[in-house]
């Protein structure tokens, strides 16, 4: 009788009976405890940012995600163990004579029998998602939901939850589907809050805040915790500011004040009451918060503090002011967190809008290192950062050149005058600086001074500062290996601080070698002579634009040598320099100044070449068209000697263009075309022989313009294929066809370097070096430069050229592409010699460790989803084993890596597993699936292709048998299980027991 109690082999109302018991108060309570602590912990630790809109969950914040994971994952660990030892599949012997109701139909229909093993999966989901596993989470829930299919309770739960987890992961329809599969007219009343909750926090996600209302009502009215329910009702008021009804929000507000939560939230509320009083208490506003501002309590929220008040005057559309309070919080703030990202964010915004990109570019650097990356404004600010790092180089040499050539137009009166202001306005903000820097270090020394006096205080001392313990010996907390801040890389805020930092100095720049250079391409464009790799370093700001001092630098070396021949004495000279570099003396202006023709030459260069450059940004990255044509038309009219000039008129035409299209004036729209069409044929007329030009002139222009991409693209196809075919003619052909109609299309560099390979086949050495030549200077930043740049080195550095390599794969071909394709084409051992044949370098050993990897081309999947479908099928499928779910990205090709397994034979009976299944063979067609050694693994990513790699597989691993499924690790499926009848001559002939479903049935909700 005891072994078939302990059997779950054995469904009877005593086993039915034993396994809810032992599962109810013994591995279940012990992890739903955990679970508890866990939830607890991250109530306690949570850490909001009142200036934005706050989650409804406190696990809507990315860092709560890290707090209680111990906790959570013995709750797992408990979930986990109690379904694996007390889950009752097997379907119970039918009692003879027994009436064969409906209700009894339904009972025997079920896939679970222990009455209490749901609250088991439950949990199990439940601490998936608050640990922020949100897509095992949500694996979980849907399994619970068609594993309890026709019991409303447990499926409506499951559904409540797993809506939540699909609003964490941002898929909205999702989540309304699944609020939508729960049966409101037999929803349990203890479900009654969870669903409006669920459905509040659905309908913010999707931006519906008027229809949120009611439910977000309706969840803080019934929230039991405190500070929960104090958020709840702080978001409320949020939402009710969002939809401009002040007088709502007010007494959100207001509510939140009376639970008397923490000094942070308590002060938010009264800070965001100020927002929502009426515009015409604006002064009263301004006054109450400036007295929060002097409160000594404040002191550690003055960020929040002033970005209202910024906020304020901003509504009463008084910017100064609002900027200078930005800055004010800037300057005041001592979380360095996400408030002062806020205000940096805000700053940026503004400048901007104003156009004042030098401040902007400062802003939006400082932001993007604060904030946090899924921020909602985070894609926007990093988007506009990086625009601005290459734009404000540009607008900054423009600003100068300006500004210098208005002074050398002026007298000299005139010019020494404001001089004289610069200089009076640096040293006041000089001595400024250094009243400061006084200031700050006095602090400093008062805080150290007091930091030491307490430390010296005697072991019995009971004397404290203010908020220090009475402990008498000073412990000194080390950092363990799981703290968060143990390393200065584990912390996600510090390195966006230290990134923010360098692209401020440094600008953005490419992980690579030589990384400060200014000119880091590998060939000489002039020449094929040596390249000269000691040439000074530069920082960012000199790299787009050459600074004047350039040219007196090349003066004063001239004059230095005249100075050696008339006999000038160094101290002389020395004590010119010490001027000319003095910033309180009109030398060091003067210096700067274009006032001789050589210099204004040097300014002007400098000057058209900031006009186009600033020109090309505002059109195509910021689409800011008006701009863009300013500094078009002034480059026409100032520079008509500009190298780039017939350019210019094209891309005055393509700006006139787009004001004609998106501008919803008619008499602009109109006056647009005409002038593009005036552009046009002063560029036709002025520069005949121009690719440009040509274009324009071509007949079929604007039938190109809408077809031409697609009929190059096919162009380029057919090309490539006669190419790897080795038909050298129609390659040549389709070469100059492209030059013909389409001199700028896309695939225009790829045409000339197909043609220029040719050309090395047929024995034309230096045609093929030409033409790589111009395809390098013509197209400095497209993907094939780089090829031809390595290409065109080689030949610098004396190796020969080999004329049999023509082949350029698909990705699944490529190995390393750069060395590969260079050493083909050199024909030496640069990329190849060191590459064995892939039967020598991979390994056939088969009781090794495997992965198994689902590839596919980069950008084409929703590795989103694909990570879900794949975590749903292992977590319906395998109840023990656990598989780790792992992206990697190498050579345009993306793969989820599944593992472990411990062998060959287990992998391949995942891999057959996986696709007999039809819903999942058919959401993994067009990837590929790749069984390899982990070993074997290395060995594919560090020089061959998958093609290699398959072809290897293919001679030593298809025409192995397929294992026996018996016997080997991977868990059976939890479903489909052999009946009790089939198996019970097996077992031993134990007493029968009565089967009735009304007895052992306990504790079911």
């Amino acid at each position: 009788m005891l072994v078939a109690g302990c059997s779950t082999r054995k469904n009877t109302a005593g086993t039915r009976f034993y396994h809810a018991l032992t599962t109810r108060y013994n591995v279940y309570f012990n992890g739903n405890e955990a679970y508890k602590a866990g939830l607890e912990a991250q109530q306690q630790g949570n850490k909001d940012n009142y200036m934005e809109v706050l989650p409804l969950y406190p696990i809507g914040n990315k860092e709560t995600t890290s707090i209680g994971t111990s906790d959570f994952d013995r709750a797992i660990e408990k979930a986990q163990k109690a379904i694996r030892q007390h889950s009752i599949k097997r379907r119970p012997i039918r009692k003879p004579g027994r009436a064969y109701t409906d209700e009894y139909k339904k009972w025997l229909a079920r896939r679970e029998f222990n009455p209490f093993i749901h609250r088991a999966w439950l949990l199990l989901g439940k601490a998936q998602y608050q640990k922020g596993d949100f897509p095992e989470a949500a694996s979980t829930f849907s399994y619970i939901a068609r594993l309890y299919d026709g019991q409303t309770g447990i499926t409506s739960e499951a559904l409540i939850w797993l809506s939540r987890c699909y609003s964490a992961l941002g898929w909205q329809y999702d989540a309304e589907d699944a609020l939508s599969r729960v049966n409101n007219d037999s929803l349990p009343l203890s479900l009654a809050v969870p669903y409006a909750s669920a459905t509040g926090n659905f309908l913010l996600g999707s931006k519906r805040y008027r229809e949120g209302i009611p439910h977000l009502e309706k969840t803080a009215k019934n929230e039991k915790n405190k500070k929960q329910k104090a958020r709840c009702y702080y978001l409320l008021g949020q939402t009710y500011q969002m939809l401009q009804q002040p007088e709502q929000a007010y007494q959100a507000y207001s509510k939140v004040i009376r639970l008397n939560p923490p000094y942070e939230l308590a002060l938010s509320a009264r800070i965001r009451q100020t927002e929502v009083m009426p515009a015409s208490n604006s002064r009263k506003i301004i006054g109450k918060l400036l007295r929060l501002s002097r409160d000594e309590k404040n002191e550690e929220f003055l960020d929040q503090i002033y970005y209202a008040l910024g906020n304020v005057y901003l509504a009463e559309k008084d910017t100064v002011q609002a900027l200078a309070a930005y800055h004010k919080g800037i300057e005041k703030s001592k979380r360095n967190g996400v408030e002062k990202g806020v205000l940096q964010l805000t700053l940026g915004n503004l400048y901007w809008q104003q156009a004042r990109y030098a401040e902007a570019q400062k802003a939006y650097a400082e932001a993007i290192g604060l904030i946090d990356k899924t921020h909602q404004e985070y894609d926007t600010a990093t988007t506009r950062s990086e625009i601005l790092d290459e734009l404000v180089p540009h607008t900054t040499a423009i600003q100068l050149q300006d500004s210098l050539q208005r002074l050398a137009g002026m007298t000299e009166e005139e010019r020494l005058s404001i001089i004289k202001e610069i200089i009076a306005q640096v040293i006041a903000r000089e001595e400024a600086e250094r009243k400061a820097a006084e200031e700050a270090e006095r602090e400093t020394n008062r805080q150290q001074m007091l930091d030491e006096a307490a430390n010296q205080l005697p072991a019995t001392s009971i004397v404290t500062r203010p908020g220090q313990s009475t402990t008498t010996t000073p412990q000194t907390t080390q950092p363990t290996i799981g703290e968060k801040q143990a390393w200065y890389f584990y912390n996600p805020q510090l390195v966006e601080q230290g990134k923010a930092e360098f692209q401020r100095l440094w600008g953005r720049r490419k992980l690579e070698d030589n990384w400060r250079r200014k000119n880091k391409t590998v060939v000489a464009l002039d020449d094929f002579g040596e390249i000269d790799y000691n040439e000074p370093e530069q920082t960012a700001g000199t790299d787009s634009i050459q600074n004047n001092k350039e040219g007196e630098t090349n003066r004063t070396y001239s004059q230095n040598s005249e100075n050696e021949k008339t006999g000038i004495g160094n101290n002389e000279k020395t004590d010119t320099d010490s001027l000319a570099n003095d910033t309180h003396r009109p030398e060091y202006y003067l210096s700067q100044i274009p006032l001789t023709e050589e210099a204004m030459k040097a300014s002007n260069a400098l000057l058209s070449e900031a006009l186009y450059g600033a020109g090309m940004i505002f059109k195509d990255r910021m689409q800011d068209f008006r701009k863009a044509e300013a500094a078009f038309e002034r480059l026409v009219s100032q520079f008509p000697d500009f190298a780039q000039l017939d350019e210019v008129y094209y891309q005055l035409f393509l700006t006139e263009l787009a004001i004609n299209h998106y501008d919803n004036s008619p008499s602009i729209a109109e006056t647009a075309l005409q002038l593009a069409e005036r552009y046009k044929s002063e560029l036709i007329a002025r520069f005949p022989e121009s690719r440009y030009a040509k274009t324009l002139a071509d007949p079929d222009f604007a039938e190109n313009a809408v077809h031409g991409k697609q009929r190059e693209d096919s162009l380029y196809t057919r090309a490539y294929e006669h190419f790897q075919a080795g038909d050298t003619a129609t390659v040549r052909a389709a070469a100059h066809l492209s030059a013909e109609i389409y001199p700028l299309g896309q695939h225009r560099p790829k045409f000339m370097f197909l043609d220029a390979v040719t050309r090395l086949q047929g024995g034309e050495t230096k045609q093929f070096l030409a033409t790589l030549k111009q395809l390098v200077q013509q197209y400095p930043q497209n993907e094939i430069t780089d090829l031809a740049a390595h290409i065109l080195k080689g030949v610098q550095e004396g190796r020969l050229l080999a004329r049999d390599s023509h082949t350029f794969g698909s990705i699944w071909q490529r190995r390393n592409a750069e060395l590969a394709e260079v050493g083909n084409l050199l024909g030496d051992s640069l990329g190849n010699a060191a590459v064995l044949p892939p039967d020598s370098a991979f390994s056939t050993e088969r009781n090794v460790p495997f992965l198994f990897i689902l590839a596919y081309e980069e950008g084409k999947v929703n590795e989103n989803m694909l990570l879900f479908e794949v975590a749903r099928y292992n977590f319906s499928t395998f109840l023990v084993k656990n598989f780790d779910l792992a992206f990697a990205h190498e050579r345009g090709i993306g793969m989820l890596q599944i593992k472990p397994f411990s062998n060959y034979d287990e992998a391949q009976q995942y891999f057959r597993r996986l696709y007999a299944t039809p819903e999942m063979a058919a959401r993994l067609s067009g990837m590929r699936a790749v069984l390899i050694s982990e070993a074997n693994y290395e060995q594919l990513i560090k020089q061959y292709s998958f093609d290699d790699y398959d072809t290897f597989y293919r001679a030593h691993f298809s025409s192995i048998p397929e294992p026996e499924l018996k016997g080997y690790t991977l868990d059976e499926p939890l479903l489909n299980l052999p009946t009790e009848e089939e198996e019970r001559q097996k077992e031993e002939n134990l007493p029968a027991e009565e089967d009735d479903p009304e007895n052992g049935v306990i504790f079911e909700d």
